[in-house]
């Protein structure tokens, strides 16, 4: 009995302090509120998420509309920071909306850039681009320029991630340019939250120097950033720092100063976190590979490999993992995990390859409306009839020249289509209908290989091609060679020796060739889309299957399938 009477008087005292917390924060102004999560943001994540919980509360009763925005802006900031990437899709449409409808013009602004952030480590880059670019556009027209600051090295972050480095430092220096110009009138609040933009800036900019091996001006940018830092006092940067140091010296060749440099940062920031350890095991191998401790290397990336699950969208960025592992396995004489690595190293650099495209893609649509706009604002200034006249006889000139080339290409596709329907009705299996294009491949000389296993493999691939596995989605040299009873090495020999073309080669010619043929006998076939077409044969993107049938038949298969119909 005293004991029930002890649990009802904690529980009373609890649900009393929890009514006083909830007074005390009642009496509290947003700034205040704010400041509170900021403080309990990286030490204490499910008290900031308590006071955010509550600060959007505090605004939706209030019916204030701006502090709302803000509040679930912090929210979507604390997911991104906790890698909860699937936790805010909500919020950030009800904060999209909140801005449109009350027609908050300025928190529009920081709220398409969050957006764009957000969508970024959701994986769906382009519309991560597409909200960045938007951002830099209201920033630039409302004068905004610690938003563009921000919004600019969004971009040269995105551009590093992807592989443009160029591009990258050049919106990276226009963003620090602009977050260190003195005529920006500041609260002292505003100026620490500038200083650790520009901190953040400057380590963008030694990343992108480190990934295209400038080891001299990433060194200087680094220093810099830990200066200044000293200033900002952000554990977590702290860490992002000593870490880009050791890649820093990784460009040196300073092994052991490195592996230091990782012992370091590692202290800051804790707890780590699962894809923190991944990253550090990746740099650790690196530093090992370095030293020639190929044990050791294999051991740590194995590790972080081991320990983290690798989603699809993150694919893309495993290819200096894959590339490290494989060279780990290889002088440590596992040459089978080797060659199983290798094969993930080169399907992640395709993996990367999309997605670099896809920004590319968003960055040309951004600078054809950019175009479009500076004629449009031309038009507008210049209505004289000269002028109107000069613009009409340059349209008539691009259309006629656009024309010129339209026909010429048609005729080319039609010869080319005509050629390659001869060949289709000339040729009765599927192996020669598009080999008019081959790959330059090196002599490699098979000798090495005896006549026995030489002829073992051609049977096996024959019975593969009988079976159509090239047609499937796992057909890789590494699965070909389980399913043969050889290794990927003598496949590939042999493949180059008898083929004159290499294991990639050889499957996109099966499966561009199975193509045409069904193509051309099955009507039913050509009624489906290019991406179900694709998965038919084979591909997982509609992508590669349009590449690799028209590096084969010169053909794009729209126009292929499309001539096939008017013949029927």
């Amino acid at each position: 009995m005293k004991k029930v009477i002890f649990v009802f008087v904690c529980s009373l005292f609890i649900l009393c302090l929890n009514g006083q917390e909830r007074d005390t924060l009642s009496l509290k102004s947003y700034d205040n509120l704010s400041s509170l999560i900021d403080k309990s943001y990286l030490e204490n994540p499910e008290l900031s998420e308590t006071l955010i919980a509550y600060y959007i509360e505090k605004a939706e009763r209030e019916s204030n509309a701006k502090e709302t925005i803000r509040g679930l802006s912090k929210f979507i900031n604390l997911q991104i920071n906790l890698r909860h990437f699937d936790a805010f899709k909500a919020e950030q449409e009800q904060m999209f909306a909140l801005a449109t409808t009350d027609v908050l013009e300025q928190e529009l602004t920081a709220i398409t850039y969050k957006l764009g952030r957000s969508y970024f480590f959701q994986g769906r880059i382009g519309k991560a681009m597409e909200m960045q670019t938007h951002a830099l556009a209201l920033a630039k027209k409302q004068n905004q320029l610690d938003l563009e600051s921000a919004v600019l090295m969004q971009l040269g972050f995105v551009k590093s991630f992807v592989g443009d480095r160029e591009a990258s430092i050049t919106y990276l220096k226009q963003a620090l340019d602009i977050s260190q110009r003195q005529d920006l009138v500041r609260t002292p609040s505003a100026t620490e939250s500038n200083l650790r933009q520009q901190v953040v800036t400057l380590y963008y900019l030694s990343q992108a120097y480190i990934k295209s091996k400038v080891k001299d001006s990433a060194k200087a940018y680094v220093n810099q950033a830990i200066t200044f830092n000293r200033i900002v006092k952000d554990s977590c940067l702290t860490k992002r720092l000593y870490r880009t140091q050791g890649e820093v010296n990784l460009l040196y060749g300073k092994y052991n100063e490195a592996l230091s440099n990782f012992e370091t940062s590692k202290t800051y920031c804790l707890p780590i976190s699962e894809l923190e350890s991944l990253v550090y095991s990746g740099l650790y191998g690196k530093a090992y590979i370095g030293l020639k401790a190929y044990a050791k290397a294999q051991k740590i990336l194995q590790e972080g490999l081991d320990n983290y699950h690798v989603s699809e969208e993150e694919e893309g960025f495993m290819e200096d993992h894959y590339k490290m592992l494989a060279k780990a396995y290889k002088y440590n004489g596992n040459i089978e995990k080797s060659n199983f690595y290798f094969e993930k190293y080169i399907l992640t650099t395709e993996a990367l390859n999309k997605i670099q495209d896809t920004v590319v893609g968003v960055f040309k649509q951004q600078e054809l409306k950019a175009f479009e706009a500076e004629l449009d604002a031309i038009n507008s200034e210049k209505n004289s009839f000269k002028y109107s006249v000069a613009v009409s006889v340059v349209i008539i000139l691009i259309l006629l020249i656009f024309l010129f080339r339209f026909s010429r290409l048609k005729k080319k596709n039609e010869a080319k289509f005509k050629m390659l329907l001869e060949k289709v009705n000339a040729e009765n299996h599927v192996a020669s209908v598009s080999d008019h294009v081959k790959d330059e491949v090196p002599e490699d000389n098979p000798s090495d290989i005896n006549e026995t296993t030489k002829n073992q493999i051609l049977e096996g691939l024959r019975k593969l091609e009988a079976q159509e596995y090239f047609l499937r989605q796992d057909c890789n040299s590494y699965n070909v060679a389980k399913k043969i009873k050889t290794n990927t090495s003598y496949l590939s020999k042999v493949i180059n020796s008898h083929y004159q073309k290499n294991f990639n080669t050889y499957i996109n010619d099966l499966r561009i060739n199975y193509a045409v043929l069904k193509l051309k006998t099955d009507t039913r076939f050509r009624k489906f889309s290019i991406q179900s077409i694709a998965e038919e044969v084979g591909y997982k993107s509609a992508d590669s299957f349009t590449k690799y049938f028209k590096k084969k038949t010169g053909l794009n298969p729209s126009f292929y399938i499309k001539k096939l119909n008017t013949l029927d």
